[in-house]
C-alpha cells in the first residue's frame, strides 16, 4: 500500500515557514499584544 507525507507537500512547507515568521516577528511584541494574539 501506498502511504502519502503530508510533509512533502508544498502547502504544508509554506504554512510552516509562514508560522516560524509569525514567530520571530511577534517575540517583540509587548507582552499584553501577545496576549491578544494568543487568545485568538
Amino acid at each position: 500500500m501506498y502511504t502519502f507525507s503530508f510533509e512533502k507537500l508544498k502547502v504544508w512547507q509554506e504554512a510552516i515557514d509562514l508560522s516560524v515568521k509569525v514567530y520571530s516577528i511577534s517575540k517583540s511584541f509587548p507582552a499584553d499584544e501577545k496576549y491578544g494574539i494568543t487568545s485568538q
